[in-house]
């Protein structure tokens, strides 16, 4: 179970993220609050998928064979896309502050 969420680590911060962003849009709609919120999760991803990143990318040089090299490739790949995608879904917000 642990190699599963290494890998698709990334992929569920991005996921939280994005319905986090949804559901602050929805729940305040044309509100200063949303944008607010959106802001702060945007921030709290963006550090989730460096620290996720930065985790992977150094545990990778002590892997023990093949497999678990391929284990934290996969995760630092997901992290790097997971980390672009919130970018591009928070360059608004970031760009506005």
């Amino acid at each position: 179970m642990r190699r599963w969420l290494l890998m698709l680590g990334g992929l569920l911060v991005w996921a939280a993220h994005f319905f986090a962003v949804y559901a602050a849009a929805s729940i305040f709609p044309g509100d200063p609050a949303a944008e607010s919120l959106a802001l702060v999760a945007t921030l709290a991803a963006i550090g989730a998928n460096g620290i996720l990143l930065w985790w992977t990318l150094g545990r990778k040089r002590t892997a023990a064979d093949g497999f678990d090299e391929w284990t934290w490739r996969v995760g630092a790949i997901g992290a790097g896309l997971s980390l672009l995608a919130v970018l591009w879904q928070g360059m608004p917000l970031i760009a506005s502050t």
